[in-house]
């Protein structure tokens, strides 16, 4: 994904976010299928689905397949892709703008992660100080 200025502009909103959930789960799907499983959960427009279905293809995140009467969308990049780059985004940007704040409250929720959570975070330490000297 590309890095802007602002990261909260790579964030989902609350529907984007659900619209691909649905598209993770189903790994290829139509605004049919999307607006079908949104609709059994809550009322919601079919063109609200739709729209918002265009906008993430717009933004890299689904690819469409145009050859058929009904438009087809998979995702463009993985769950995992998806919330490791927000992730980095977000954190990047707050320890560039807000290093202290940033840093103890990372430091704090250290606490509160499992055993291997913790061995990859010191790896990763490790290694970003080999890299440094």
């Amino acid at each position: 994904m590309a890095r802007r200025n602002e990261p909260m502009e790579n964030l989902l909103g609350p529907l984007e976010q659900e619209v691909m959930d649905v598209v993770w789960q189903l790994g290829d799907a139509t605004v049919r299928d999307v607006h079908g499983e949104l609709a059994a959960r809550r009322t919601i427009a079919y063109t609200t689905v739709m729209t918002t279905m265009s906008r993430l293809a717009v933004k890299g995140l689904l690819s469409r397949d145009t050859a058929g009467l009904a438009h087809r969308y998979r995702p463009a990049v993985t769950r995992d892709l998806y919330a490791r780059s927000a992730v980095e985004d977000v954190m990047s940007w707050l320890l560039e703008r807000y290093p202290e704040p940033a840093a103890a409250y990372l430091a704090d929720v250290v606490d509160e992660v499992d055993d291997l959570t913790l061995d990859e975070l010191k790896a990763a330490v490790s290694r970003r100080r080999l890299e440094e000297r």
